[in-house]
């Protein structure tokens, strides 16, 4: 796991460390969950102690995520501004052609 601001990240280790924290967290989610079951009357404490360990993992994932959805919706901007004036030249050039026939 990086202590790298997601801003500084590449795309490729924002899904890499995303993944990762997901697997670390479920793992140990899976493990609370074996020990519950071997010792159902500390179950709760074992699930509090389960969430306490992975709360620092899930707010890490959180920042990732909310950083890989604001570049996408810098991007999907960036696109719909190109395309608008793609269509902005495009509807220009039409009415000079038109111009021109006239």
């Amino acid at each position: 796991m990086s202590a790298a601001s997601p801003e500084t990240l590449s795309n490729a280790e924002i899904a890499r460390e995303i993944q990762s924290l997901q697997a670390r967290a479920f793992e140990r989610y899976e493990d609370a969950a074996l020990q519950a079951e071997a010792d159902p009357g500390r179950a709760e404490l074992i699930y509090a102690k389960a969430e306490r360990d992975t709360a620092p993992w899930i707010a890490r994932a959180s920042a990732l995520n909310d950083e890989r959805v604001a570049r996408y919706r810098r991007r999907a901007r960036r696109w719909r501004n190109a395309a608008l004036a793609m269509g902005a030249v495009g509807a220009l050039v039409i009415v000079w052609m038109l111009s021109l026939a006239a």
